[in-house]
C-alpha cells in the first residue's frame, strides 16, 4: 500500500490570501490521519475526508495556526446524524483543558466527549490503524512536538514549529519526506527564536539524508521562491514548498 500525503494548509502565523494554515492529511489503506488542523485546514480536509470518517488527529502544539479548526471538527462530530465514537487526538499534555476553555460551561463536556485526548511523550511511539507515530520534543515557545510517522515501510517527518535542536536530525534521519518549518528566508536579517529559517531546514535535511524536503510555514509576507533557493543552497535533493492541495505518494 502507498502512503499518501495531501497538504491542507501550510501558512505560518496567518494565512496568505486563498490559503490555509498548517494541516496535513495522511492516507494509508483505509486509514486517514490529520496532522495539525490550523485556521482554514478543516475546510480543505472536507474535500477529501468527511468529519465522521477521520480516524486520527495529531497536533504539534497549541498555537492557533496549528489547532484552531479543532472546534469546527468538534462541532461537526458532536452534531453528526449518528453517534460517533470519540476521535483519538495525540497532542501535548493539557490540550483537553486548553480546548475546553473556549467552550461554554453548559456544553463543554458534551463537546469534549467527542474526542479522546492522548498525551504525546518524547520518543514514546504510538501505533494506530497502520501508522507508527513517534513524537519528538520541539524547541518552541510553548510545549510542542515534531512527529516521525511511518506506514508501509515509508516515513514522513514533520517538525511542527521549532528552533534548531540536536533532536531534529535524529527525528528526520533517512526519512522519505521531510516536512520542515521554514518560517524565515534570507530576506530577514534576524529570525525569532523558536523557529527555523529555510536555509536551516535545508541544512537539517542534508545532515539527516532525507529523500525529499517540503518547506512549510513560510511567513505570509515572505517569498516562498526565495525559501526554496535558500534550502537548495545547502541541500542537493528535491525541494518544494507545501501549498494547499499538493498531493504526494510516498
Amino acid at each position: 500500500m502507498t502512503l499518501k500525503l495531501t497538504v491542507l494548509g501550510s501558512c505560518g502565523g496567518y494565512a496568505r490570501p486563498g490559503r490555509a494554515c498548517s494541516g496535513y492529511l495522511f492516507e494509508f489503506g483505509d486509514s486517514d490521519l490529520v496532522l495539525d488542523i490550523g485556521a482554514g485546514a478543516l475546510s480543505n480536509m472536507l474535500k477529501y475526508v468527511e468529519a465522521d470518517a477521520l480516524d486520527y488527529l495529531v497536533i504539534t502544539h497549541l498555537h492557533y495556526d496549528h489547532y484552531v479548526d479543532v472546534y469546527g471538527l468538534l462541532t461537526a462530530r458532536r452534531f453528526w446524524e449518528r453517534a460517533l465514537p470519540p476521535l483519538p487526538v495525540l497532542a501535548p499534555a493539557g490540550t483537553r483543558q486548553v480546548v475546553g476553555e473556549a467552550l461554554s460551561p453548559e456544553s463543554r463536556e458534551e463537546f469534549l466527549s467527542c474526542m479522546e485526548f492522548i498525551d504525546a511523550e518524547d520518543r514514546v511511539p504510538v501505533r494506530f490503524a497502520g501508522f507508527e507515530i513517534l513524537p519528538y520534543e520541539a524547541a518552541h515557545s510553548v510545549p510542542a512536538f515534531g512527529y516521525r510517522i511511518t506506514a508501509g515501510g515509508r516515513t514522513i517527518c514533520y517538525t511542527g514549529d521549532t528552533d534548531r535542536s540536536e533532536l531534529l536530525v535524529d527525528m528526520a534521519g533517512g526519512a522519505d519526506l521531510f516536512i520542515c518549518e521554514a518560517t524565515f528566508t534570507s530576506e530577514v536579517k534576524e529570525k525569532i527564536p523558536g523557529h527555523l529559517t529555510a536555509s536551516e531546514a535545508g541544512s537539517i535535511a542534508a545532515e539527516a539524508r532525507v529523500g525529499r524536503l517540503l518547506l512549510t510555514h513560510v511567513w505570509p509576507t515572505l517569498d516562498e521562491g526565495r525559501a526554496v533557493e535558500d534550502a537548495e543552497s545547502v541541500f542537493s535533493g528535491p525541494v518544494d514548498v507545501a501549498v494547499d492541495g499538493l498531493t504526494l505518494e510516498i
